[in-house]
Formats: C-alpha cells, structure tokens, sequence
C-alpha cells in the first residue's frame, strides 16, 4: 500500500468522527489504565504475551493475505501448512538433531515446496473460479494434511527445547519477558518488513500485482505469471511455517493447532479488511492485545467501580470474535479493505 494510500484510507477512518466516538475512546483509554493500575506487572506481562500472540497471528495472516489479496484464492488449507511446519520443526530439532536456527530455515522451504505441488497441482486450475470452488478445495487438502500429520507423527502433544541463547529473560521493570518472546515479535517486524519491500517495491512485486488486476495484458509484455504466482504461493507457505516453528518452540504443538489458528487468520483477515496486507498487520496486533488484555482490564474496571459482574470469566475465548463484530458494524470491509475483492 502507498503511502498516500494509506493517508486516505487513514482520513476515511477519522472521518464522521462524532462526540459519541470520542466518548468511547476516552472510556476505553481510562479502561486501559485502570487494568494498569490494578495490576502493573500482570498488565505489562499480559501486553507483552498479546504482542507475541499478535505477531504469530500477523505471520499466520500474511501468508493468507498474500494467497487471498493478490491471487484470489480462498486458501483453506493455510492453517494446515502452519501447522505442517510445527511438526517439521520438531523433526528437525528433537530427530534429526540439527539446531533450531536450522529449523527456522528447513521448515518454511520444505512447507513451502508442499504450497508449490498444492498451487500446480490443484490450484491453477481454479485461478478465475468462484472462490468457494477454492475454498472446498483447500478444505479437502487441509483434511488430507492433517490426516498425515497424525499418521506421522502422532496425536500426542510434542515439544522441544528453545536454544540456550534465547532461554534468559529480559528485565522490564514491573515483570520479566522471555528473550525467545521478543525474538518472535522481532521476526515477525523483519518478515512483514521484507514482505512489504518484495510487494511494493521489487519488480517481481509489480508484475504479480498487475496479472492480478489484468493477466493477458501482462503476460503479453513477456511476464510469466505462472512461475510468479507459483513463487508467490511457496512464500505464503512459507511464512505460515515460520510462524509454526516459532509457535512449536515456544508453546508445543497438537493436532488442533492448525484449525484454531486458521479461524483466527480468518477473523485477522475480515477485521483488517480482505486484500490488504497492512490491514492483516494492524488487525493481528489488535485481535492479540485485546484477546490478551481485555481478563485485566476488566478486572480492573471491576475492582475500581465495584461491580463484579465486569469480570467476566472466560471472556478471552470471545474477545476476537467481538472485535470483529465490532469492526463489521462500523466499516463493513474492515479497516483497510479492498472496494470489489470477492464481491
């Protein structure tokens, strides 16, 4: 996205701003300081995990976006790949016995070599369908990747130990923060970085975005789109088992991580609005701040005005879905959404 670009989409959102609007940002920044107060250190531990959670989200949504936004493809089998590169990751490190930093490099290429046979040998001929062709396509492949990973390497819970480097923590003031958590937001930083530099600013980029808006016209100057889109699906392939690996070192993985994780690229993609990979960014770090904070600060706001019923257990498993509803009713697209994509 352009920057003047993003200056009219940023006017669009502050325009027919209303005191009502005002008044509900100002409750929401005193809610924030009152979760603060109540629990300063519990806040800042909880804002942190929110970011991490927020870039594995933002990683899991880009590769999406990028398969969604500029191709078209409704990509159902995303969650199944994330989860593909956990379980590689596991292999790589806790079998084979290579580092993790091989990990990070082994997973996402072998992962996205899968992404490659599933775009020539499934999804280029859908390119132009309907996108609910795609979507049940997809479906039926992350059904068939699941299955093979549980016939491989089990429906047990696994794990494996994160390198000793990244095992320290880091001195915040009120709490402390595992290294190998701001080593995730960092990736996350660079990747979307390196992205945003391939789409905007590289040739390659440039082509893919206009066989997107008009194929024939650019495969006549002597582009070759196929091998564009082919490169184009092994990165977001890849990108989703970056942040497999990134999730299996920290948390572990399971067999379900792959369909939760995909609901909520879904909710990422709607609440950023679809076809826009900044909006899949801003969305993902929203969706894990407020999943994460939201049990604080109500709590907080419970303790200060005395009403118990605020602290609502078991919020955290709604509070996506929430903001998502929220962002519909207010711009149907999403924040930064596409006028015409998928319509």
């Amino acid at each position: 996205m352009s920057t003047s670009s993003l200056t009219r989409r940023s006017r669009e959102l502050l325009a027919g701003a209303s005191p009502a609007w005002l008044t509900l940002g100002v409750v929401l920044v005193l809610s924030v300081l009152a979760g603060f107060a109540h629990q300063p250190g519990l806040f800042v531990t909880q804002a942190v995990g929110g970011l991490v959670y927020g870039a594995i989200l933002v990683l899991i949504t880009l590769g999406l976006s990028l398969i969604l936004g500029l191709m078209g493809v409704v990509n159902f089998a995303h969650g199944a790949l994330f989860m593909l590169g956990a379980y590689v990751s596991f292999s790589v490190v806790a079998i084979w016995g290579l580092p993790f930093w091989a990990a990070l490099v082994v997973a996402p290429v072998i992962v996205g070599v899968v992404g490659v046979v599933i775009e020539m040998t499934v999804l280029r001929r859908l390119y132009g369908a309907d996108p609910i062709v795609g979507l049940l396509a997809t479906f039926g492949l992350t059904l068939m990747i699941e299955e093979a990973i549980q016939y491989h390497w089990g429906t047990t819970p696994l794990g494996y130990a994160k390198p000793e480097v990244l095992r320290t923590s880091v001195d915040l003031g009120v709490t402390l923060v595992s290294s190998f958590r701001l080593f995730m937001v960092a990736v996350a930083m660079i990747t979307v970085a390196a992205v945003y530099a391939l789409i905007s600013r590289t040739d390659f980029g440039l082509t893919v975005r206009a066989g997107v808006q008009d194929g024939e016209m650019t495969e006549f100057v002597g582009v070759n789109l196929p091998v564009r889109f082919t490169a184009m699906f092994f990165l977001g392939s890849a990108i989703a088992a970056l942040a497999g690996v990134l999730q299996a070192a920290e948390f572990g993985m399971n067999a379900q991580m792959g369909q939760t994780f995909l609901i909520l690229a879904f909710v990422v993609v709607v609440v950023g609005g679809v076809g826009s990979l900044f909006g899949s960014v801003v969305a993902g770090l929203i969706i894990g701040e407020a999943n994460f904070l939201a049990p604080v600060i109500l709590a907080g706001l419970a303790e200060y005005t005395g009403i118990a019923a605020l602290n609502v257990s078991g919020i955290r498993g709604l509070v996506p879905y929430l903001v998502m509803l929220f962002i519909l009713l207010v711009r149907p697209r999403g924040l930064f959404g596409e006028e015409g994509l998928l319509e």
